[in-house]
């Protein structure tokens, strides 16, 4: 076993025969690397004894071997945004896959081939060169490694696949063995599969995607409607009643913010600090075809009560980027939701966790889904509306009513659940129930294959505190 922290013999061997870095427990700088590797300003008393950041496939190769021959767990990372850290565990070795940045486009079937270090962003600035788009999530700043791995839930997903994982078409991994391998439908299909959903717990390392691309609408464009707080529960009646026949190319979803001064004003009652806002984003072939998918919640007799309404704003990816990252600064984060065909149920538990908000950053945010079937794979969660919560705050000195608000808020949620989204689940307070991120077969099964190809556990399973 390799000393904890200590730059011994076999951790020199491993820096000098990569490309990369390492940088071990007791290294000066241990800290400022172990913090970089956190999106967010909470960073997590979890500490791995090496951080390796691997810059080619064989990087991961040496580093994956170093850890299995010295007795040392393995946990990865592609860029580091994850609301609860899973990859950040103590002891063992955490191999960083953020500088795998290559991607390549073969147009003659539009497909990418994309490193696990690529954001979001780049991927679609990259793809417009050739007149592609891939539903990414809906921050750009997100790489695209644990987004997918997790299932994906993103841009035009609805239309684009269900989930954004269902667009991958192969991996390239390097398995507990120190192995490259390529897995998709027809080879190594059992990886593939949990691949495809499989999300933190998975037991081999993926450095690059393939992925089905799709052709860039050529038009995509926004509604904003904003309420008054105290009709949100017309607004989720609206989202209910359109949902079912709305084209899929349009993503429809509700989010409740701090107002503005602007519609202060026109606030009358109670609860006029808060905002209802539901975005309508149509992707379409023409501005023509964007405003008739948009039409239906136009129409709708809740429209009608707006304080404000902004139709037809061009809204390329890189501005849907901007308007979701503005909402979600660099601060103090949680995150938990669930999957529900129960919507309308759970605006009174949303308005009385709302007025108990500890931070003005706490946000809820509603999303049509409708009604989705997938490919069998280890993503497995369904249900017509995506409810998340994300509690954001500025202070350490807050942390506690805060994770105990969301606790709270969820804990009543689980009545009107239908299953979650592993990606943005609480799995630091829910760590015991992450099997209810997927269906009980898919669960079972993703144990089995664990035990099958990683049976001396030497990858950490799903992080449990």
């Amino acid at each position: 076993m390799v000393r904890a922290g200590g730059f011994d013999g076999p951790t020199r061997r491993l820096q000098a025969s990569i490309q990369g870095t390492v940088i071990a427990r007791e290294a000066p700088d241990y800290e400022l690397w172990r913090q970089s590797m956190i999106w967010q300003y909470r960073k997590f008393r979890r500490y791995p004894d090496l951080i390796v950041q691997a810059e080619s496939e064989d990087d991961v190769v040496a580093a994956i071997n170093f850890a299995r021959d010295n007795g040392m767990k393995i946990t990865t990372r592609s860029g580091g945004h994850s609301w609860s850290g899973c990859f950040l565990r103590d002891s063992g070795v955490l191999v960083d896959l953020s500088r795998l940045q290559n991607i390549e486009v073969d147009t003659s079937r539009n497909v990418a081939r994309v490193g696990a270090g690529v954001l979001g962003r780049g991927l679609n600035e990259e793809l417009a060169r050739h007149g592609l788009a891939f539903p990414t999530a809906h921050c750009g700043m997100v790489p695209v490694s644990g987004y997918l791995l997790g299932g994906g839930l993103g841009w035009n997903s609805t239309a684009w696949g269900g989930m954004s994982v269902f667009n991958v078409v192969g991996i390239e991994a390097v398995t507990v063995e120190g192995e490259k391998i390529f897995a998709s439908q027809n080879k190594n299909p059992d990886l593939f599969w949990a691949a495809r959903g499989g999300g933190p717990g998975l037991f081999f390392t993926v450095t690059a995607f393939h992925l089905q691309c799709h052709p860039l609408p050529a038009s995509i464009i926004t509604d904003s409607y904003f309420f008054h707080y105290a009709e949100l529960d017309e607004v989720v009646a609206l989202m209910e009643e359109v949902g079912p026949g709305i084209n899929p190319n349009v993503e429809m979803l509700t989010v409740v913010v701090p107002t503005i001064p602007e519609l202060a004003k026109q606030c009358e009652g109670s609860e006029c600090d808060r905002v209802v806002v539901l975005a309508a984003t149509a992707f379409g072939e023409s501005e023509a075809d964007s405003k008739a998918m948009l039409a239906p919640i136009a129409s709708h007799r809740a429209a009608s009560k707006s304080l404000k309404v902004i139709k037809a704003r061009p809204t390329p990816f890189e501005v849907l980027y901007q308007d979701n990252e503005g909402p979600f600064p660099q601060r103090r984060a949680r995150a938990d939701n669930i999957y529900t065909n129960r919507a309308s149920d759970t605006v009174p538990v949303i308005s009385k966790y709302m007025k108990q908000s500890p931070s003005d950053g706490n946000t809820p945010v509603i999303l049509w889904r409708g009604d989705l079937s997938f490919p069998d794979a280890a993503y497995s969660s369904t249900g017509q509306f995506y409810l998340a919560g994300y509690a954001q705050w500025n202070l350490a000195e807050n942390d506690q009513p805060n994770q105990q608000w969301l606790r709270n808020f969820y804990d009543e949620m689980q009545e009107f659940a239908s299953g979650h989204y592993i990606n943005e689940f609480d799995r630091e307070t829910r760590s015991a129930q992450t099997s209810a991120c997927f269906a009980p077969a898919n669960w079972a099964k993703l144990g089995r294959l664990r035990e099958r190809y990683d049976p001396d556990g030497v990858y950490h399973d799903f992080l449990r505190l």
